[in-house]
């Protein structure tokens, strides 16, 4: 008998959100409105089908696997060096690929609990251990994050805006939160849903990695630019992260 690699027997496989297609015919409807996956609700920009369309051409060759030409738009669009922007497979790749640098078996990943379900997948795919910290008042527990902090400790993650609650930490309550971890423990900032904040209190989270080498930005254009179906995610972060 194959032997699998023994840190995936206790991962559950993943469940997505059923298809369209497959509801209707259960249930013969002509059509659902799927709320499931947090989808953009409206198709591509016309601009958007239009490149897609001038692309179809170069189907046959490779694509630029260290994705140049956008890594140097995200650069200027941030006013960001290059050296730190990474592009991924989505920004759930990104969270994978964190997770194989930074973690080994025994190590600790603390997070917020409930949250989005791929970190504590995350964790169990390399043998770590999940440290999931209740929310209060449905938005993180900053002070409990912090006590959970242990000498294995290797990671952090910050879901803002949290999913599935919708709620945030102003820029201010996660600057102070961020200069008490210390150095050697990665915060991750998951900011997928960034763009749909319009609250006073909302500032970019950028400066922070300006400020801290240990802090990486995961962001997407799955959410309010509607392309999950290009499966593209982009972090920002220090040059040697």
């Amino acid at each position: 008998m194959m032997r699998f690699v023994s840190t995936l027997n206790d991962v559950p496989p993943y469940e997505p959100g059923a298809r369209i297609e497959d509801v209707c015919a259960r249930y013969g409807l002509d059509d659902v409105v799927k709320l499931a996956s947090n989808e953009f609700p409206l198709p591509p920009f016309d601009e958007v089908r239009a490149v897609i369309v001038a692309a179809l051409g170069d189907l046959n060759r490779y694509p630029d696997g260290h994705c140049r030409e956008l890594r140097a738009a995200l650069a200027e669009r941030y006013a960001h060096d290059a050296g730190g922007v990474v592009v991924g497979n989505g920004s759930c790749e990104l969270l994978l690929l964190l997770g194989e640098v930074m973690l080994e078996g025994g190590d600790e990943v603390v997070f917020a609990d409930p949250s989005f379900l791929l970190y504590r997948g995350l964790c169990m795919r390399r043998g770590a251990h999940p440290v999931a910290v209740p929310l209060r008042e449905l938005t993180h527990d900053l002070e409990a994050m912090l006590s959970a902090i242990g000498r294995r400790t290797r990671m952090v993650i910050v879901c803002n805006p949290n999913n599935p609650t919708g709620t945030y930490l102003p820029a201010n309550e996660l600057e102070a939160f961020v200069e008490q971890v210390p150095e050697d423990v990665l915060v991750v900032v998951d900011e997928a849903y960034n763009e749909f904040v319009d609250a006073d209190d909302w500032q970019d989270t950028l400066t922070l990695v300006g400020r801290h080498e240990n802090v990486v930005l995961l962001r997407t254009f799955s959410k309010i630019y509607g392309l999950c179906g290009l499966r593209v995610g982009y972090g920002l972060c220090s040059a040697p992260v």
